[in-house]
C-alpha cells in the first residue's frame, strides 16, 4: 500500500484569461489546474540536508506551458521548488531541499500553472519529524535457557519517523546471533517481533539492536540484556535454522513465492515439514496459513496470492534429535 503522505487540496487562486467569451472563462475559472492532491514523502533529516519532492497531476497538461513553485515552512522564508515537466504528460513532482533545522509539520506549496496566464494553486505538505528510536526491551530478561526446549523471546521497539525497523539478538563474546528481520507495527504504534533461544545459546551478555532506516538515513539502537545457561545442562540435539525470501512489492490479486532454505547443522534439512505463517499490518496476532516441505537440498517453496500487507515467517518444529528454528519476519508490502 502507498505509504506517502496525502495531503488536502486546497482552493485555487487567481483568474484566467481564456477566449470563447464571459460563460467560457467563468467555467474554466472553476476548475483547478490540478485532478489530485499533493502526495510527498517528506521528512527532515537527521543532519545535512535531504532532498523532498511532491507529485501532482495536472488538469489537461496539453495546456500548459509552464510549472513553477515555491514552499514555505512555518516561521522560515519562501524557497524555490524546481518542477519536473513534459509537453502533455500529467503528473509533475517538484522538488526541494529540507535541513536539519527546519521545523516539521504543515508547509504551504504554492504552485504557479501558466496556461493563457500564470494561476497560483496552494497545497499544504505534511513533512515528518525526524526518525528516532525512543524505547526498545527484551522479554523476558535475563532468558532462562531450558535443556531439550526452545525460549521463545520478544522484542519490542517505540521508533519514530522510520520506514523500516529490523532487529537482531548478538552475543557479546561469541558469533551467535538471532536475525528477527523487520519488527512488525503493530496498533499501538510499537513494532514487534521474536524468535526462540535453544538450549545450546552461548550464556552471558547479549545485546538487542534495533536499525532504524528512512531513505539513506540509518539509526542503530542497543540493549543489553542476559542468557542465563539451562541449569541441567545442553541436550544433544543438532542445531536448525531456517532462511525466508519474497518479494518486498507485490502488486494486489498477483501471485507471489515465499522460500528459503532450511539447515539441520550445516548440512541441508531434507525433508521436514515447515509451517508458514502470516499476520496482516495493523494486528497482533500470527496465523498458520500453509506448510511446506523441504527437497533433497532443504529448499521450500510455496505460493500465495497478494491481498493485504503483512508478515511472514517459517517455523521448523523442534523433534527428539533436532532443535527448532524460526526465520526472519518478512514484511510483504501489498499495492
Amino acid at each position: 500500500m502507498r505509504r506517502t503522505v496525502r495531503s488536502l487540496i486546497a482552493a485555487a487562486t487567481g483568474v484566467a484569461v481564456l477566449f470563447g467569451g464571459p460563460a467560457a472563462a467563468a467555467q474554466e475559472a472553476k476548475q483547478p489546474d490540478f485532478t489530485s492532491a499533493a502526495w510527498s514523502g517528506a521528512y527532515v533529516p537527521l543532519q545535512g540536508e535531504t532532498g523532498a519532492t511532491a507529485t501532482l497531476k495536472l488538469r489537461d497538461p496539453e495546456t500548459v506551458k509552464g510549472v513553477k513553485g515555491a514552499i514555505e515552512a512555518p516561521g522560515k522564508a519562501e524557497r524555490p521548488v524546481t518542477f519536473d515537466v513534459k509537453p502533455g504528460e500529467a503528473v509533475v513532482t517538484g522538488r526541494w531541499a529540507i535541513g536539519a533545522n527546519d521545523p516539521p509539520g504543515d508547509w504551504k506549496l504554492t504552485v504557479t500553472v501558466t496556461r493563457d496566464a500564470p494561476r497560483d494553486n496552494t497545497f499544504s505538505v505534511k513533512v515528518a519529524g525526524k526518525q528516532s528510536i525512543t524505547d526498545a526491551s527484551v522479554t523476558p530478561d535475563p532468558v532462562r535457557l531450558v535443556k531439550g526446549k526452545d525460549v521463545e523471546v520478544k522484542v519490542e521497539a517505540a521508533v519514530k519517523g522510520a520506514r523500516t525497523v529490523t532487529a537482531k539478538l548478538r552475543s557479546d563474546t561469541t558469533r551467535k546471533f538471532y536475525d528477527l528481520g523487520v519488527m512488525a507495527l503493530e496498533p499501538d504504534g510499537h513494532h514487534r517481533g521474536s524468535t526462540y533461544f535453544s538450549d545450546d545459546t552461548a550464556p552471558g551478555a547479549w545485546t538487542l539492536e534495533v536499525y532504524a532506516t528512512r531513505g539513506g538515513e540509518a539509526l542503530k539502537g542497543v540493549v543489553p540484556f542476559t542468557v542465563e545457561a539451562p541449569a541441567a545442562g545442553v541436550s544433544r540435539k543438532a542445531t536448525a535454522r531456517v532462511t525466508i525470501s519474497a518479494a518486498k512489492k507485490v502488486k494486489q490479486g498477483r501471485s507471489f513465492k515465499v522460500y528459503g532454505k532450511a539447515y539441520r547443522g550445516a548440512k541441508p534439512y531434507k525433508g521436514t515439514k515447515l509451517r508458514i505463517y502470516f499476520k496482516a499490518k495493523g494486528t497482533k496476532t500470527y496465523k498458520l496459513v500453509a506448510y511446506a516441505k523441504t527437497n533433497a537440498s532443504g529448499k521450500y517453496t510455496r505460493t500465495f496470492k497478494a491481498v493485504k500487507d503483512g508478515y511472514y515467517r517459517v517455523r521448523s518444529l523442534a523433534t527428539s534429535k533436532t532443535r527448532g528454528a524460526l526465520s526472519p519476519q518478512r514484511l510483504v508490502d501489498v499495492r
